[in-house]
């Protein structure tokens, strides 16, 4: 074989062998990497519409949605839990009232907005979880403002505290660490 044709099968050959390993090495993996691919929410966004849920339910609807909220809190957070250890009926049966004498129909929608979710630790009487800010505002009224922890219980994020940040955090861009600190 002359050693043009001997450099242009080598050539031909070595591309051959490139594309097929460029091939082998391109899997479902964007990253190049063997880790398998996070799949799913993120623990930010889980978090955020666990939030939202239980804010919608307690101050967008009235009379407020007694059984969602309680579905979405801790059994060691709901109002019955040294009567019958936080079941779900009796936490229903606390809360059933919650707005009920709200009657004004004409007030606007309530807008919820959940920002700056973030770690928090334990508190004297609340474990450590996640921190969220929960932004309320109607329009033609002040906007209001709580913070909100959850905790994970078993694969879903539930809430354990809501503390309204009220005035004394007026200013403060995010006051969701300092508001779950205290003992409210």
């Amino acid at each position: 074989m002359n050693p043009r044709i001997r450099r242009a099968s080598a050539a031909a050959l070595a591309a051959a062998v490139l594309t097929a390993l460029a091939a082998c090495s391109n899997s479902d993996s964007d990253s190049g990497s063997d880790k398998p691919q996070k799949k799913g929410p993120s623990t930010e966004q889980l978090v955020s519409k666990a939030a939202q849920d239980y804010m919608h339910a307690w101050m967008a609807v009235k009379p407020a949605d007694a059984k969602t909220m309680c579905e979405l809190s801790t059994k060691a957070s709901r109002p019955n839990f040294d009567e019958d250890g936080g079941t779900l009926a009796g936490c229903v049966k606390e809360r059933k009232t919650i707005g009920a004498e709200d009657t004004d129909t004409t007030r606007a929608p309530l807008d919820i907005k959940i920002s700056n979710v973030q770690d928090v630790p334990a508190s004297d009487t609340h474990p450590a979880g996640k921190g969220a800010l929960a932004t309320m505002h109607r329009s033609g009224e002040d906007q209001f403002r709580y913070a909100v922890r959850l905790v994970k219980e078993g694969d879903k994020w539930l809430i354990e505290q809501t503390s309204d940040v009220g005035d004394r955090f007026a200013h403060t861009a995010d006051p969701v660490a300092p508001v779950l600190a205290g003992t409210d």
